[in-house]
Formats: structure tokens, C-alpha cells, sequence
């Protein structure tokens, strides 16, 4: 009964040794990134997600709902509860960010401000989330080093358009992580 029940088993630990197995990042150079870059340059979208921030050893999850048209973007970040916790309003050209009531609470009008807060930052997360590095597969995951901020890109959408699942950002004390449901452009 043992070997029957071995035998029996055996396939499925070989099969979830496989689902587990670790995708290893591929150390992606930026000028290589931006070499091969599509000069597409992408006005409007509707980005929706889940969202995981940190700043210190403080931090909150929710999920995350970008709008951009032609230059003007708002970004909304809900707490798991769907309760708005903070309005961003980002403007290309001059390039100006605006925070909107309300927030939760002070730590968490921080805790945003501290990555959503920069310019530097909100464009270079608008940047590489629009345009994934083409080496990026369903199999293959990729990492850039940019200005100190260390870019992974996890795992790649089913659409007609290449969309990364998942953008972890990390600098410092910070880490910013976006799981991404959906891109319309």
C-alpha cells in the first residue's frame, strides 16, 4: 500500500517542485534598456492593481488606479478596504505633483509622500511600468539599476501588448511593489 501510495504521490511533488522552482532575475543594464526601447510615446492609459509600499519599517497595502491623458495623470491609492487613502494629481509639462485630500493619517500621507513625493521618482515609475524590458518573459525575470533604485520585473500578461505582472521598485529605506490586473492604453 505504501508503494501505491509513493507512486501516487510522487508526480505531484515532481510537478510542485517545478511550479516552485525560483526565476532568476537577469541583471539588465540601463543603456541596454533604453536601447531598445520603443519610442512609443504613450499619452493615455488606465493602469489598475495592487500596490505595497514601505518607507522604513513603516508601510500599507491597498490597491492602486492610474489615469493618464495627455500629459495629466491621477493616482489613487485605496487601503484594503477600498476606502481612498490618497489622491495624486501629476502634470507632465511643467513637470508638477499635487496631493489631494484626504489622507488616513499623517504616517500615511508620509509614507506616500516619500515615494510618490519626487518628481524623479513618480516619472521613473511611470517609465518603467509603461515599457517592461523586452528579455522579460513568463519565465525570465529582469533587473535594472537605475540612479540607486534597484527595478524588477516579475512575470509578463497574456495581452497583445507586453505588460509586466508585477514592478518592485527599491532604493534605501523604500519599496514600492505594483501588481499589476490591468493596462489599457
Amino acid at each position: 500500500m505504501k508503494i501505491v501510495l509513493i507512486l501516487f504521490l510522487l508526480p505531484i511533488i515532481i510537478g510542485c517542485a517545478s511550479i516552485q522552482e525560483s526565476k532568476n532575475d537577469i541583471p539588465l543594464d540601463y543603456s541596454e534598456y533604453k536601447k531598445n526601447l520603443k519610442n512609443l510615446e504613450i499619452k493615455s492609459f488606465l493602469l489598475t492593481g495592487k500596490i505595497s509600499l514601505f518607507f522604513k519599517e513603516k508601510g500599507l497595502s491597498g490597491r492602486i488606479r492610474w489615469l493618464s491623458k495627455n500629459g495629466y495623470d491621477t493616482i489613487e491609492i485605496y487601503d484594503p478596504f477600498n476606502s481612498i487613502i490618497a489622491k495624486i494629481s501629476l502634470t507632465e509639462s511643467p513637470k508638477k505633483i499635487s496631493f489631494l485630500p484626504p489622507f488616513q493619517s499623517k504616517e500615511t500621507k508620509n509614507i506616500i509622500k516619500n515615494i510618490f513625493g519626487s518628481s524623479d521618482n513618480v516619472f521613473l515609475l511611470k517609465k518603467f511600468l509603461l515599457s517592461p524590458p523586452n528579455e522579460l518573459t513568463h519565465n525570465q525575470n529582469v533587473s535594472i539599476n537605475f540612479e540607486n533604485w534597484l527595478i524588477k520585473f516579475n512575470g509578463i500578461h497574456d495581452n497583445i501588448r507586453k505588460i509586466s505582472k508585477t514592478v518592485e521598485y527599491t532604493k534605501g529605506n523604500i519599496s514600492l511593489k505594483i501588481f499589476i490586473n490591468d493596462l489599457k492604453i
